[in-house]
């Protein structure tokens, strides 16, 4: 947890490895019993607690102020580029 993986590819690597382990678990007949780095056994709640100076370091503060531009998931500029002539340079080449 400590080195912060994206969430796909996190995901990917915690997925196939608890799947090995079941597996193995499986074929020897034992049950799934969740250890310590130590190999000592823990409940899933003391397991899955966070530090609260983790929690603290990657929570987000939000977005703040929005920028001017394109971002990820917008594709297009706040301000596009006309598909045509503007008006005013039309109208004056219809008076020439």
């Amino acid at each position: 947890m400590e080195a912060g993986k994206h969430h796909n590819s996190a995901l990917c690597h915690v997925a196939t490895t608890l799947l090995t382990r079941i597996v193995a678990c499986w074929r020897a007949g034992e049950p799934y019993v969740i250890r310590d780095t130590d190999g000592t056994a823990v409940s899933v709640a003391e397991r899955y607690t966070v530090p609260a100076s983790l929690r603290a370091e990657r929570r987000t503060t939000g977005r703040g102020i929005r920028s001017k531009g394109t971002d990820r998931r917008s594709k297009e500029s706040l301000r596009a580029p006309s598909t045509g002539p503007s008006p005013v340079h039309a109208m004056a080449v219809a008076m020439a």
